[in-house]
């Protein structure tokens, strides 16, 4: 699983390998983290409920997950998941592209609510059916998409609206219901003028879940509601919000979503807040996914300043500084999922921080909260 992909040829510390830098891994090696794996033995089982019919069942699970803020490994809300697995059979036809078996999944969640009209979690999910489906609708960048699909995407927007206005989210005490009230912004008229109030009602109901901030901070940035200054902002203000439960987290969640959508960290990134926030992100959880992010992002960008020569040398010495911390620290084991620049990123990692050792035969093993260097006598 460790094998350098081929054609890379980035320089490592010292001289050293990306061969060599791996072989002397001695910790554990994943393909798939132990929270990814949970997260969807949840939605796998309550998709095996909903095929059984177990709906009631479904129902009172999914209230009570959602009113006490119950948590799975990694930080992910436990409601969300449940509702995911009820929505299985929709997700698959959409994945294969089936309309007409998306249209008979729809058809049943529709009846879910009709006999349970009074409940807010019946309309969570069948609102987010609709959302779903108006997303697959709007896939293909808007020069391919036809008129039909177009009003059909506004369609399932409208009725997803509708669904999610019966119950107000602060009410029920629901995260849940706030969250996909949330998902309607991208569909709305007026979400651009909506979109920060909503965003403060999600957070107020559930101040720990960095899913909030990762969904606004998408909406801030150019080209949706937002501008590189609002999105930075936006930031700052998602710290205040927050600073009391998590810290600075929520602005390494802002600028980590930030990347997944631009292909690149914002120009307006602070980086000593940011590498304190990214301590903060992972501390907020204590879990190996989010370590292993932290390690993979810091690579990344060490990576670059040292591709830029002298003139980035600070930001190096700060990143390289926030890199040590995390490897030594807080990670205590691989994951590659999390890893998506390849293992090349990886082994310039550990030869970043480890090198000096491994040019005199150390192997990189546990130690402590993180991982050390070990000399193994023979």
């Amino acid at each position: 699983m460790l094998r350098p992909q081929a054609g890379t040829s980035t320089e490592l510390l010292d001289g050293l390998t990306a061969e060599q830098v791996l072989a002397r891994v001695d910790v554990p090696v994943m393909r798939v983290g132990p929270e990814r794996t949970e997260w969807q033995c949840v939605r796998d089982d309550h998709a095996a409920m909903a095929e059984a019919g177990e709906w009631a069942d479904l129902l009172e699970a999914l209230r009570y997950t959602d009113q006490e803020r119950v948590m799975a490994s990694g930080g992910r809300r436990v409601a969300p998941l449940i509702s995911d697995g009820m929505r299985s059979g929709l997700t698959r036809a959409i994945a294969r592209q089936d309309w007409i078996a998306a249209k008979a999944e729809l058809a049943l969640l529709e009846d879910v609510y009709d006999r349970n009209p009074e409940d807010y979690c019946a309309a969570q999910v069948l609102a987010q059916a609709h959302v779903d489906l108006a997303n697959a609708k709007r896939k293909p960048t808007a020069a391919d998409l036809s008129r039909d699909a177009w009003a059909e995407a506004a369609a399932h927007y409208e009725q997803a609206e509708r669904l999610v206005t019966l119950f107000d989210p602060i009410e029920e005490m629901s995260p849940l219901l706030a969250a996909t009230r949330y998902a309607l912004v991208p569909g709305i008229e007026d979400g651009g003028s909506v979109c920060r109030e909503w965003y403060e009602d999600w957070v107020d109901l559930d101040p720990e879940d960095a899913e909030a901030h990762a969904a606004h901070a998408v909406n801030m940035l150019p080209g949706w509601y937002g501008s590189l200054s609002a999105f930075e902002r936006e930031a700052r203000r998602a710290v205040r919000l927050t600073d009391g439960v998590t810290g600075k987290a929520a602005y390494a969640a802002f600028h980590i979503s930030a990347l997944e959508a631009f292909g690149d960290l914002s120009p307006t990134l602070d980086h000593e807040f940011f590498f304190e926030a990214l301590g903060d992100y992972q501390s907020a959880t204590g879990c190996q996914v989010r370590a292993n992010i932290a390690a993979h992002l810091l690579a990344d960008m060490a990576m670059a300043f040292r591709k830029a020569g002298p003139t980035a040398s600070w930001h190096l010495t700060k990143t390289r500084a926030a890199l040590s911390d995390v490897l030594w620290n807080r990670l205590r084991e691989i994951q590659l999922d999390c890893w998506t620049s390849g293992t090349q990123t990886l082994a310039f990692a550990m030869a970043e921080v480890f090198g000096p050792a491994l040019k005199r035969g150390a192997r990189i093993v546990r130690r402590g909260d993180g991982l050390g260097t070990l000399v193994r006598r023979t």
